[in-house]
């Protein structure tokens, strides 16, 4: 497994060791960080992809389709 260096403040090592050993603690605020970043890229697209191909549709349509979501 890599190895990485990371510089922190005393404050910042405090805070992670409190999440538990410090090691861990930066890997899961790594997984975090991965996790959020394909969240946002996954957003950015399909606000890309609404832009591009707008759906056009009625409020009647519109709230016939949430009627048959709260049905399921």
């Amino acid at each position: 497994m890599p190895t990485i260096t990371v510089r922190i403040s005393s404050e910042q090592k405090r805070l992670l060791l409190r999440k538990g050993d410090l090691s861990g603690s930066v890997r899961e605020a790594l997984e975090l960080y991965f996790g959020t970043e394909r969240s946002r890229e996954s957003l950015a697209a399909l606000e890309r992809l609404q832009r591009e191909n707008p759906i056009k549709t009625s409020s009647v349509e519109e709230v016939t389709l949430i009627r048959e979501d709260r049905k399921r």
